[in-house]
């Protein structure tokens, strides 16, 4: 019985080694297949480059210098002699309120244009009745757009005169319209936690009308001469992001680096990466540090 087991043990044994001895060449064939084997990826040479942050927001089409016209007496509304974008002098009257009531008749009430300008809206009809708060019409120069817009509160910081815009109109989807901010106001609304700025177009264009709908690209803060990648183009590791840098023999190395600010698929990088490094941009997904690869890009 003793004999038996030693035998079974010794039978044990030598099959270990066997395994081993078989099992270690193979490993070390692997790992030298894995090493010299080359991975196909596209790469491309560091420059530096200007990225813009922006704001995109709606904004509505006025005319410059817009005022509410209201009675000085309640009524009805009975005599409008303007119509919707004529042009009125100052002190022209622009409709007449009846104050009668039943039994009792009175001397209609003249109301006047207190500027310049076109009449941009008559909201009410004849034979409505108004009272002092009631706006009979609006007047302003049509001649001198203006375009007043809503940016949340969390972006109020980056706000200033000057900054300049490309607009866009439903009208004309193919076509842009410089303009600039010339005011912004020096409050947030409760309400809706916005601030209200002012755009003015940069050219005259008769296309613009007052009251049109406005989609603004506002450019906001610029970043010049820094070293921008393709957010694609790096791996997050532990909080951590990571490139792969080509050498000149073809391999690859990884690379910690610090980012910025994104834009349109583009990140900053702020340190880690100079001008004139290649790096990986597609395909790095596979790789490990040191391996080889062919920059298919060009094919």
């Amino acid at each position: 019985m003793k004999l038996t087991k030693k035998r079974v043990g010794l039978i044990a044994a030598v099959v270990a080694v066997l395994v081993v001895i078989i099992l270690i060449p193979k490993s070390h064939k692997t790992v030298q297949e894995d090493t010299q084997k080359t991975y196909s990826v596209t790469t491309t040479k560091l420059t530096k480059q200007n990225m813009q942050e922006y704001l995109i927001m709606n904004g509505n089409i006025k005319a410059d210098n817009s005022i509410s016209v209201y009675p000085d007496i309640g009524g009805k509304l009975v005599n409008v002699p303007v119509t919707l974008g004529s042009f009125v002098k100052r002190g022209q009257t622009i409709a007449e309120v009846d104050p009668s009531t039943p039994g009792t008749v009175y001397a209609r009430s003249p109301v006047y244009a207190p500027i310049e300008g076109y009449v941009t809206s008559l909201p009410l009809t004849q034979g409505t009745t108004v009272s002092t708060s009631t706006a009979i019409a609006q007047l302003g120069n049509i001649t001198k757009l203006q375009i007043s817009a809503k940016v949340p509160e969390r972006d109020v910081g980056v706000l200033k005169n000057g900054l300049t815009a490309v607009v866009t109109l439903s009208a004309y989807p193919n076509d842009t319209f410089p303009a600039h901010v010339f005011r912004v106001s020096p409050i947030v609304d409760e309400t809706s936690r916005t601030k209200e700025i002012y755009y003015i177009f940069d050219t005259s264009d008769s296309r613009i009308n007052a009251g049109m709908y406005a989609r603004i690209k506002l450019n906001t803060v610029l970043h010049q001469n820094i070293i921008v990648i393709p957010i694609d183009s790096y791996v997050t590791n532990n909080g951590k992001q990571y490139v792969y840098v080509v050498n000149s023999d073809n391999t690859v190395t990884k690379k910690e680096i610090q980012t910025g600010i994104t834009v349109d698929g583009k990140t900053e990088v702020t340190s880690g990466l100079a001008e004139g490094d290649r790096i990986v941009v597609s395909g790095l997904q596979v790789l490990t540090d040191g391996v080889t690869v062919n920059d298919i890009g060009g094919k």
